[in-house]
């Protein structure tokens, strides 16, 4: 991931202005460009103006309102002045979470930028949202940032011990690298069911330490090649959630990376898979590397 163009994703709330502003900093730090699009709910529009980026939106009405009511938007209330990077803007029309995801292919986007709005305990367990629908169809790693994060330092990347972690390490490693932040990785082994976070501490096993040696020696290599230095593996025992969680409690990183397989059906969280957990509980900003 070079992190050449960062495309996002937005609407005009306190979430949408979070990641126009997180998604600033990432492109200065990285000096890259940035694309600022909106996903506008229609049933039918003409083919012609299905997506409009830039000038080129003005040649349609249709897509010339959206997007002077985008532009009007944020440099009312968003970008700082001067801008600190050049900003395209974008159109899209149809569902916001099958556009959103279209848009950003489409732009050949590195990563794709989308606001977390805040839930209540209830609201929290609903996966029917734009967000996970996104995550579920992207083929672009997506950066889902909560209310109030802006700068990205500290960077945790949460690894099955599998070859498909692989994929999600180098991801990270190549992001901290363009933007200058530091990693680490936590790792989880399962343990015998019911066992008490007592007797997981107090138990070291072969396999923890071959898990750990495993980790380590992937992610040495990932950052090496990447110009990175030596990270630290966090090998825990227990519910994988629990654990991930109690990881980033302690470790405080502002981005936790994880791994989501695209594909499957909203629904609860219960019935959802551990990432699904992970990218809905996490108190930090949540990368999501598509496998």
């Amino acid at each position: 991931m070079e992190l050449a163009h960062i495309i996002v994703a937005t609407d005009e709330s306190d979430a949408g202005r979070g990641a126009v502003r997180t998604g600033l900093d990432l492109a200065t730090r990285a000096r890259g460009q940035v694309t600022v699009m909106r996903a506008v709910t229609v049933h039918a529009v003409p083919a012609s103006v299905g997506v409009v980026v830039g000038e080129d939106g003005y040649g349609s009405e249709v897509g010339g309102i959206e997007m002077e009511r985008l532009d009007r938007w944020l440099h009312a209330d968003v970008l700082p002045v001067p801008e600190p990077v050049k900003v395209e803007l974008g159109i899209a029309f149809g569902v916001p979470s099958v556009e959103i995801s279209r848009f950003a292919e489409s732009q050949a986007g590195d990563l794709l930028v989308l606001g977390r709005k805040r839930r209540s305990q209830f609201t929290r367990l609903l996966l029917g949202d734009t967000a996970d629908a996104v995550a579920r169809r992207s083929r672009v790693p997506c950066l889902f940032v909560p209310p109030g994060t802006l700068s990205i330092r500290r960077m945790l990347v949460a690894l099955d011990g599998t070859d498909r972690g692989e994929v999600v390490l180098r991801t990270a490693c190549d992001l901290a690298r363009a933007i200058g932040a530091s990693l680490s990785v936590v790792t989880v082994e399962h343990g015998p069911q019911g066992e008490s976070p007592e007797l997981a501490r107090a138990t070291p096993l072969t396999r923890s330490a071959q898990l750990e040696e495993r980790v380590q020696a992937m992610a040495d290599e990932a950052c090496r090649e990447r110009g990175k230095a030596r990270v630290e593996v966090d090998v825990r025992r227990g519910g994988v959630v629990e654990q991930v969680l109690a990881a980033v409690e302690e470790a405080r990183p502002d981005l936790l990376a994880i791994g989501y397989h695209r594909g499957g059906p909203p629904g609860m969280i219960e019935a959802g898979s551990v990432a699904r957990h992970l990218a809905h509980s996490a108190p930090c900003a949540v990368l999501t590397v598509p496998l």
